[in-house]
């Protein structure tokens, strides 16, 4: 069985670099993240179900990729975040777009 972890808001941003680079159409898969998001137990506060890879963003550091995957909720996406020093998922997050970005 797989062990999930859901991050708290400050275990992902500490998984950020500046700059994030959109890395979705160059980059191939560390990491088989699909029997990990398989494992997470659904719902996820708003989500009931994901759908497909939407984008990946590599960090600076190039240490961890966030792949994004879009979900039946409006503007929330499933982060998996890949920690590409050891190819293993580091953890998931829930990210919602509106309410983190709205007015920037």
């Amino acid at each position: 069985m797989i062990s999930t972890r859901l991050l708290t808001r400050d275990e992902f941003l500490a998984c950020f670099a500046d700059p994030m680079r959109d890395v979705t159409a160059t980059t191939e898969a560390a990491v088989d993240i699909w029997p990990y998001v398989e494992a997470i137990d659904l719902p996820l506060g708003s989500v009931g179900e994901v759908r497909d890879v939407a984008h990946v963003y590599r960090d600076a550091s190039g240490r961890f990729e966030q792949v994004l995957i879009d979900t039946d909720g409006a503007s929330l996406f499933l982060v998996i975040v890949v920690d590409l020093a050891v190819c293993s998922v580091h953890g998931h997050y829930l990210l919602d777009l509106a309410a983190n970005y709205a007015g920037s």
